[in-house]
């Protein structure tokens, strides 16, 4: 869902090219939709295996994922600034 958006902005990573800010759509919703996505399938395999493999490894999945997002967060903070910070005011960073 969160690819259907974000136009020609969807590489991995941060960006080197100077890209557009969008607080339309999905990202009304959450500041990071595709981490949602891919938390939600982690929950999931986690909950349908009940193996301690996959719910260990499904935990730090999702704690690399939170950093990810931090790291994002200061480096959209330095690119976009209070456009940024004002859309962090009223948009959560989930749900």
């Amino acid at each position: 869902m969160s690819l259907i958006n974000p136009g020609k902005s969807t590489t991995l990573g941060l960006p080197s090219k100077n890209t557009v800010f969008k607080t339309n759509g999905i990202y009304k919703i959450s500041r990071n939709p595709m981490y949602i996505g891919f938390n939600c399938l982690t929950l999931a395999s986690m909950l349908y295996t009940l193996n301690i493999t996959v719910i260990l490894l499904g935990v730090y999945s999702m704690m690399i994922y939170h950093l990810i997002i931090l790291g994002e967060e200061k480096f959209l903070e330095q690119r976009f600034g209070d456009n940024y910070m004002e859309y962090k005011k009223t948009i959560r960073r989930y749900i």
